[in-house]
């Protein structure tokens, strides 16, 4: 059974989802994190999701815009985790977990390769597509219901 919970900054959890961010969203890209990037996730809600060993398969860090509005980021899977809907399971968690906290709106910038992912959580596209480190995106929005 999997466990999904928000996690503390600089934690060792925290820790572990920044290797696996870094392992699939980064270093495809000939990237790495910042020690500064990474200080200013202090103020951001972390979210990891465990397989039955208590192993980190899954994350999202949601960063606040307003009274009401968060920002979705980073959201990863472990490889051998993906297609099996613990995505979709991650962002119904964060979610909830926003609304208990009384945000309305949740943003995000998406790969072009993920919108029929969010679209099918009802997420609406806004804008244009834009190129975000090399890659092309597009902003998503959702209102939560309440």
């Amino acid at each position: 059974m999997l466990e999904f919970r928000v996690i503390e900054h600089n934690s060792k959890d925290y820790w572990d989802t920044v290797h696996l961010r870094e392992r699939v969203l980064r270093q495809p890209l000939g990237m790495r994190f910042s020690s500064e990037e990474l200080e200013l996730e202090n103020n951001s809600y972390h979210i990891a999701v465990y397989d039955e060993s208590h192993k980190i398969i899954g994350t999202a860090m949601f960063v606040t815009l307003s009274s009401s509005k968060l920002k979705m980021r980073q959201v990863v899977i472990a490889e051998d985790w993906q297609g099996r809907g613990i995505g979709r399971e991650l962002i119904e968690f964060a979610e909830n977990f926003a609304q208990s906290k009384d945000y309305k709106v949740i943003e995000a910038n998406v790969r072009q390769t993920a919108i029929g992912f969010y679209e099918s959580l009802d997420y609406q596209k806004l804008g244009k597509e834009f190129t975000e480190v090399g890659i092309p995106h597009m902003k998503v929005e959702k209102h939560l219901k309440p």
